[in-house]
């Protein structure tokens, strides 16, 4: 695969992520306007989602196969160039959907008995839509730079312990920054 072809599938790699997200984000904004969702609910359908998508990944975890050919053709090629890394690096995401989800139920379970109606302000969603956006720009933008950088799969030993270090100070330092703009929107 060229350079030049490979460039071309990580920006559709990234137009789709974006994109992908951007219109999930709208259709929840939307939904929760026109319907009225308790914070229990939201938390029950958004952990019954990553467990899906948890299980899925178990399933998956050694194979490239994709509904979208682009998304295929890029697993395809990090299989290639990491090695046994690409697949270690699949579980450990499995892991990690399946913690999240399990968090997601746990927060379902205590806000069960509150049945408070989940409102979420366009300002927040905002900030939330460009933070989500930055942080998974800029790992993918990391990730697509050590994967296309790299000589062989050698160069990839410890790679997915690091990126889960690097995952979690991205993820600590979003905390932070949505607990800041929660407490200045209150």
């Amino acid at each position: 695969m060229t350079g030049y072809e490979i460039k071309k599938l990580r920006v559709r790699q990234l137009l789709f992520l974006n994109g992908s997200i951007l219109f999930f984000l709208a259709a929840s904004y939307i939904l929760q306007i026109l319907i009225d969702i308790t914070y229990s609910q939201m938390f029950i359908f958004l952990g019954i989602v990553t467990l899906i998508q948890s299980i899925l990944g178990w399933v998956k975890r050694n194979s490239a196969k994709s509904i979208f050919p682009y998304i295929k053709q890029v697993a395809i090629y990090e299989k290639e160039k990491m090695g046994n890394e690409w697949s270690k690096q699949r579980t450990v995401g499995s892991i990690w959907t399946l913690l999240v989800s399990s968090i997601l139920f746990f927060n379902a379970y205590f806000h069960s008995d509150s049945g408070e109606i989940l409102k979420i302000e366009p300002m927040f969603l905002f900030f939330l839509t460009i933070a989500i956006l930055a942080l998974i720009n800029i790992s993918m933008i990391i990730h697509s730079r050590k994967v296309d950088g790299a000589q062989s799969p050698a160069d990839f030993t410890g790679y997915t312990r690091n990126s889960n270090v690097r995952a979690i100070i991205f993820g600590a330092c979003y905390a932070v920054l949505i607990c800041v703009l929660i407490l200045s929107l209150v």
